[in-house]
């Protein structure tokens, strides 16, 4: 998915600790986010099942979307914004969710973005509790480019919930541990064994994943890390190419030239002296 209009425009970064009641739909022009800290809050969103959101769950609201809500008492952040800057004349005012007899579409603030064009639920984001908390401070701080600060921290949330909504993506999470034991270990012999044992999962099912998703094999991903650290070590050090490719996990300095240039498209002898030449 493209998600380069992503850009949140911040309206309201409130902390809710009460009771609430909406009986009757409502709808609101701007997007809401709820992340909750205690209690138990219930959403049913227009043409959706009842939602019973607890501490560490998260939802996005898209604007525009009729919902209820109940509860005796809850605790959350909720944050209104736009979740792109598009508007002709974005303003920074909370904007209060309305009654749907009392909504008018012609000002609504409807992005047909995937996924965030409908609601997005992620049941645990424990581990953002933080981070919510610092937006509350700093939006009520109003120090500095605070908005700027809190866009550009909301913005990695919602790419985290966006992924939990792809059921292709593979997750980040998964990305960048891998990534951290191959550069870790590159010069050593990786088997899909150990990287199976390191996720708790069968290497065969590792190796499914990242082709379904990724469209290469464990083996061909391990390859084109240790293939993208050869290069920038060519660029970037005055290591010889034998070096290089051992320190990359190539115990074969043929194979490892072979498997550069199918890559790049030049050996690594060659792949230097024009890094060299665009440099000067």
């Amino acid at each position: 998915m493209d998600y380069t209009r992503l850009n949140p425009v911040i309206r309201s970064v409130a902390l809710y600790d009460r009771g609430i009641k909406y009986t009757e739909p409502v709808a609101a022009y701007d997007c809401r986010i709820i992340y909750m800290f205690s209690g138990e809050l219930q959403i049913t969103p227009e043409g959706g099942k009842k939602m019973r959101l607890a501490p560490g769950n998260f939802l996005f609201v898209p604007a525009g979307l009729p919902f209820t809500l109940r509860s005796n008492r809850f605790r959350a952040v909720v944050i209104q914004c736009d979740i792109t800057d598009g508007r002709p004349e974005p303003t920074d005012a909370a904007i209060p969710a309305v009654r749907v007899a009392d909504f008018s579409a012609e000002e609504c603030h409807a992005c047909d973005m995937l996924p965030f064009d409908r609601p997005l639920f992620v049941e645990d984001m424990a581990d953002r509790r933080d981070t919510f908390t610092e937006m509350y401070h700093i939006f009520t701080s109003g120090e500095g480019s605070y908005r700027a600060e809190i866009s550009a921290m909301l913005k990695l949330v919602l790419l985290a919930a966006a992924e939990t909504a792809d059921e292709h993506a593979l997750p980040a999470r998964m990305v960048r541990a891998l990534d951290s034991y191959i550069r870790d270990n590159c010069a050593e012999d990786i088997s899909n064994t150990e990287i199976g044992a390191m996720f708790g999962y069968h290497p065969f099912y590792v190796s499914r994943m990242l082709k379904d998703r990724k469209g290469v094999t464990l083996h061909q991903y391990i390859v084109s890390y240790r293939l993208r650290l050869a290069a920038n070590m060519l660029r970037e050090t005055e290591k010889t190419i034998n070096e290089i490719s051992e320190l990359c996990g190539f115990s074969d300095p043929s194979y490892f030239t072979k498997a550069f240039k199918a890559v790049y498209g030049a050996t690594p002898k060659a792949f230097r002296d024009r890094a060299r030449e665009e440099f000067i």
